[in-house]
């Protein structure tokens, strides 16, 4: 049985202490274009914060073909079997190739010109069958066997190195993805996500043929080459040292050029990656390039990506087609003197014209890999490449985790202290400069400040995507860090600015809050989120299908299904960011009503730049660069408010 794709594979196959993959999934329904529903499966991902490894194994690094395979080779490891069956046919296609040639010998020398025979045991099964038509008999069906055998057995071995490769490639494809799922959101900050996009398809599709497809190509080229020069030598030592000679010029050639059909590769690359971020810009975007009537502008920057990429390809192109007419060349020399020095061997009787054919179609076999060394050369730098891009996102390691004393949260009653916090971004610029606060258990409060002022960033120290760089940040008088990131942001919900949503069904949507809740469960957060009415007016209700990001819905509906996403989760703290931004008069209403319901009783911060997104706040906390500025009530002291440089 061929074993499937397990996440449990994922950290001893890759070389590097990686992230888990997620404990928690919830199965959703998605659509396809023609209306079929397939079911996917969305993690309930930690997102833990990355930098990048300083120091590492240096067997893990990947700067060769080899070490790539050291690299990934691991998660070859489920599939021992099938790789056992993989070798044995290959091990029977290297013998029917070299068995190949013996039956026309056999016609030449026991059959055309048995005068020239040198005996041995080709001439035993001539005498054993009388020679003439019945030993043509023989050499044709053996010729018709060994096809046979060749073909099933070639079979065989397609069919099982297909089974690793599809399997492999969707293994480390997996293990990526969820290792992206984990990096901090600095470093989604920083890279594209069309880059990531073509590491996540191109460069693990490219890498997976390098690790599977072109080296058991390899090995098998490598066992019969091995396995032809040993009966060439056995047959003709002299012979087979002129058929080597060739090996030298080859090496100085290669070694020339691979380097630089390596560079092109990479360039190729890195002109592929900016591709697909201007194309996943341009797509993603649509709405804001029509608006803008810049279809022509967009047009041309992914025009001037295209040349790019195509520069780089031709680049790589010419240096090996080069590189295939040099190895062409030396091989015809190599020809050319086996031929000659063959020639003179069998008017000297030292080899029969059967034992020549033999020689040279062995040496036709030997040669034919090194024919492709060309394009096996390119692949190699491309899948190298791609391999080297994986490994430089799997490389990167956690700079937010668990210690190695935390321990599971207890249920929290929700007070949060901010002590002497202070945090940056970047080391010279400061976000948060000695903030001081205290949110009691159940207290609603308000944070409020321009934007840059640091209020997200409490929201992000609160939830552990960073660490102060000095002060505590508690919660019941824990620091955060004491507790296992799982079960800390488990009793934390959040409803953002921007409410995504996943393309799947409006109740998987609202079911990622809580994994495990029952279809009643997602009813009554929907209706507490004033969100039942219009869901149940839409064609399928709750299984309703919602576009990308939420793209079917209006800013309402789609921010009410994001509160009742965070009422089902039940968390006694609770994060609001800016949650009416860009709504309309009604919608503010309607979400508004529903925002109260969800903090009802329970610890919330309401970050936001009006005061009337304050959701009637116990207290407001004013940020100016990074400082509290002010501490106010909300609907006793407006004014005082607004003299702090909020505008009402």
């Amino acid at each position: 049985m061929i074993p499937p794709i397990c996440p449990k594979h994922w950290s001893e196959s890759s070389g590097m202490t990686s992230s888990p993959p997620p404990r928690h999934w919830v199965k959703m329904e998605v659509e396809r274009p023609h209306g079929n529903r397939v079911s996917a499966e969305l993690g309930g991902a930690d997102m833990t914060s990355f930098k990048p490894a300083e120091q590492r194994d240096k067997r893990f690094k990947v700067r060769s073909f080899w070490q790539l395979l050291a690299r990934f080779a691991p998660h070859l490891r489920p599939y021992r079997k099938v790789l056992v069956g993989t070798a044995l046919c290959m091990l029977a296609v290297t013998v029917m190739e070299l068995a190949r040639p013996w039956p026309l010998k056999l016609i030449f020398d026991e059959i055309l010109m048995p005068e020239r025979s040198h005996g041995g045991w080709l001439a035993d099964l001539a005498l054993l069958t009388g020679g003439g038509a019945t030993l043509l008999a023989v050499a044709a069906l053996s010729i018709l066997a060994i096809a046979l055998l060749g073909g099933v057995f070639g079979f065989g071995q397609a069919y099982f190195m297909s089974i690793v490769s599809q399997r492999v490639g969707a293994a480390i494809r997996l293990q990526l993805f969820s290792h992206i799922q984990r990096l901090s959101q600095s470093f989604h900050d920083e890279r594209s996500s069309g880059d990531l996009m073509a590491r996540l398809t191109g460069d693990v599709g490219l890498m997976r043929q390098l690790l599977v497809d072109t080296g058991f190509f390899l090995a098998g080229r490598l066992l019969l080459v091995a396995s032809a020069i040993i009966v060439m030598a056995l047959m003709d030592w002299r012979l087979t040292l002129v058929a080597l000679l060739v090996l030298l010029p080859l090496v100085i050639v290669t070694a020339r050029l691979v380097p630089q059909i390596k560079g092109a590769a990479r360039k190729q690359r890195r002109k592929e990656s900016q591709i697909t971020q201007v194309m996943t810009e341009g797509i993603t975007s649509i709405r804001i390039v029509q608006a803008y009537a810049q279809e022509a502008q967009e047009e041309q920057r992914f025009a001037q990506q295209v040349e790019g990429s195509t520069e780089a390809s031709l680049t790589g192109t010419r240096l090996e087609a080069h590189l295939e007419r040099l190895v062409q060349v030396i091989l015809a020399f190599g020809t050319c003197a086996v031929v000659w020095y063959g020639v003179v061997r069998v008017q000297a009787g030292a080899l029969t014209p059967g034992d020549l054919l033999v020689f040279t179609a062995y040496l036709t076999g030997m040669y034919k890999p090194i024919r492709r060394l060309a394009s096996i050369s390119s692949r190699i730098a491309k899948a190298t490449v791609c391999g080297q891009r994986v490994a430089s996102i799997l490389d990167l390691e956690p700079e937010i985790r668990d210690h190695a004393d935390a321990r599971p949260a207890p249920p929290f009653k929700g007070e949060i202290l901010f002590d002497q916090v202070k945090f940056g971004y970047r080391p010279d610029r400061p976000a948060l400069r000695s903030v001081d606060f205290r949110i009691a258990a159940g207290e609603t409060v308000a944070l409020m400040g321009e934007s840059g002022s640091g209020k997200s960033t409490i929201a992000n120290l609160i939830l552990r995507f960073y660490q102060p760089s000095s002060g505590r940040v508690c919660i019941d008088g824990t620091e955060v860090g004491a507790y296992t990131l799982e079960s800390l942001r488990k009793q934390i919900a959040i409803v953002l600015q921007d409410s995504v949503l996943f393309r799947a069904s409006i109740r998987a949507n609202i079911a990622y809050g809580h994994l495990e809740a029952t279809m009643g469960e997602v009813i009554a957060a929907a209706k507490a989120a004033d969100a039942h009415d219009f869901i149940e007016a839409l064609p399928d209700g709750y299984e309703t299908i919602v576009g990308e990001r939420g793209a079917s819905l209006s800013g309402g509906q789609r921010q009410r299904i994001a509160i009742a996403r965070a009422m089902i989760r039940d968390a006694p703290i609770i994060i609001l960011d800016e949650p009416m931004v860009g709504l309309d008069t009604a919608s503010e209403a309607e979400v508004c009503k529903a925002l109260k319901r969800l903090v009802a009783r329970k610890t919330c911060l309401v970050i936001t730049h009006d005061p009337r997104g304050a959701l009637d706040a116990d207290r407001t906390l004013v940020l100016r660069e990074g400082k509290i500025i002010d501490v106010t009530d909300v609907t006793r002291d407006q004014e005082r408010t607004t003299n702090a440089g909020i505008t009402a």
